[in-house]
């Protein structure tokens, strides 16, 4: 355990600035137009083990914004141009590091709704810097637009990209 305490204790705070967008996604949102995300996350300096498998705990900030393209319709309610799905997401995560690769998974608040995420990222690393590409999935449960309709269930695949510092 003084070897993992040791470990931890170099991570030290991580610190990853993603952009990512979004370019599968599930048949409710096919008309809408996507934009350009961005995240924030931090990995405290605690690493635990369980049954060989590392990981740290974090926190992430991040948007997401999807806008309407052509007139279409939910059950009764007709949906029109440039209405949009969007907000601030705030949730908790759990990271598996492994060299300059990284696993995530987190939940908590997109909007006004409950989700979570699955993310893998892998790349290069630059003495404390990491530049790393991947993909992410994100679900929403109870998802509602701009006019407060509700769409249920909505999931999404991003495409990112991300710079990650450790302090």
């Amino acid at each position: 355990s003084e070897a993992l305490a040791d470990e931890a204790e170099n991570l030290g705070y991580t610190i990853d600035l993603a952009m990512g967008s979004p370019r599968f996604v599930n048949p409710t949102l096919m008309d809408w137009n996507s934009s350009v995300d961005l995240r924030a996350s931090v990995e405290f300096p605690v690493l635990m083990q369980l049954m060989g498998a590392r990981f740290r705990f974090g926190v992430e900030v991040g948007s997401f914004k999807f806008e309407n393209q052509k007139f279409n319709q939910v059950g009764e309610d007709v949906i029109g141009l440039g209405e949009t799905f969007s907000g601030i997401t705030a949730m908790g995560i759990v990271s598996f590091p492994a060299g300059p690769g990284k696993i995530k998974i987190g939940s908590g608040i997109f909007g006004a709704s409950f989700g979570f995420m699955f993310e893998a990222t892998y790349g290069i690393a630059l003495g404390s810097l990491d530049l790393r590409i991947g993909m992410r999935s994100t679900e929403i449960m109870g998802a509602m637009d701009s006019a407060d309709r509700s769409f249920g269930h909505l999931g999404w695949m991003d495409g990112l990209m991300v710079l990650g510092v450790n302090f």
